[in-house]
């Protein structure tokens, strides 16, 4: 169940519902999928609604792919351009993809340049700036824009002053920005309601919390302090057998947050580094999903990968349930050990 494929293939994200500003976030697939729908999503809460989607939700059946992004980039107010550590599209038998003129990564950058959109470049996964002289020439302008390192290890933090200046280029249209608290509990009921939604996650859902004491009952100092958060931020290891002939992978976790959040990346299939959404921590569990793409001909569909886990001792014990594939699987079971980060 190899993820999709498409050489050159460019993923991008616009503004569905507000006719302006709307944000436009280019990345190539098989270099930061996972770190653009995390930060998609992150965009979306913190900005107030529908401000950024995914292409892969925007553009119906049917629909030339060509024309809706040539719309869409031209239509929006800032491009974000997601540079990961193959944003560059190497390949083995020539220069990189980025130096064709018909790969749709440079396209998208270039349409923006040419129209004097600003343009933010999103460095992730340890990615440096690229130099002007490595780029092609319609794209050197972006070697002298101010990136933004969005770090796995402080991803809330990132975003938080990402979504700060993209404010405050776009202006009052933006819908007021949420109280943090309010925030922070609509992230919280949203992740249990999904929790207890999803079959993959069914141990969570069946947990039932003693029903609280009476105020001032004999013997009671009040609600019960929740569990103590178990020691996962950091990166594990684990050797994972998928439930598919000669799928065999040593697979990289990296965790962190504070409390009840977890966020930061997981490895898929050995080499394909996912963003984390819907992190959580209860006690000595966790759950979390990822998402890839999945071809089958000309067919694409995402894929969703679901977590759950438990810290043992020094091992984290982890049950992986994947949904929306072209094909039916089965719960994989591994445990992963930590290493130093």
């Amino acid at each position: 169940m190899p993820p999709a494929g498409r050489p050159g293939y460019a993923g991008a994200a616009v503004r569905r519902t507000m006719p302006a500003p709307h944000l436009f976030l280019s990345y190539r697939r098989d270099d930061s999928a996972g770190h653009a729908r995390a930060i998609c999503d992150a965009l979306n809460q913190r900005l107030g609604g529908d401000v950024v989607f995914m292409d892969v939700d925007d553009i119906v059946a049917g629909q030339s792919f060509e024309q809706a992004i040539e719309g869409a980039v031209r239509g929006a107010r800032v491009l974000l351009v997601l540079i990961g550590p193959r944003w560059a599209g190497p390949r083995a038998d020539g220069p990189p993809r980025l130096h064709d003129p018909a790969d749709y990564v440079r396209r998208e950058v270039q349409t923006a340049l040419t129209h004097g959109m600003p343009v933010v470049p999103l460095l992730v996964d340890g990615a440096a700036m690229p130099a002007a002289d490595s780029l092609p020439e319609p794209l050197r302008p972006l070697a002298l824009r101010q990136a933004v390192v969005i770090d796995h290890r402080r991803f809330a933090a990132d975003l938080d002053r990402l979504a700060a200046d993209l404010r405050r280029q776009l202006g009052d249209a933006l819908a007021p920005p949420a109280a943090p608290a309010g925030r922070r509990g609509l992230l919280v009921a949203a992740a249990l309601g999904v929790a207890a939604l999803a079959g993959g996650l069914g141990w969570w859902a069946g947990r039932q919390d003693p029903p609280a004491a009476p105020a001032g009952a004999p013997g009671t100092a009040g609600p019960a302090a929740p569990p103590p958060r178990a020691a996962v931020n950091g990166r594990w290891q684990a050797h994972v057998v998928y439930d598919w002939p000669g799928a065999e992978y040593d697979e990289t976790f990296e965790f962190d947050g504070q409390g009840a959040e977890l966020y930061g990346s997981a490895s898929f299939l050995g080499r394909v580094r996912l963003g984390i959404e819907q992190g959580r921590v209860d006690g000595d569990r966790l759950a979390f999903v990822t998402r890839s793409r999945e071809s089958s001909g000309s067919a694409e569909r995402e894929v969703t990968h679901r977590y759950r886990g438990q810290l043992v001792g020094d091992e984290l014990r982890l049950v992986l349930q994947t949904e929306g594939s072209f094909s039916a699987h089965v719960p994989v079971k591994f445990s992963a050990r930590r290493v130093a980060g």
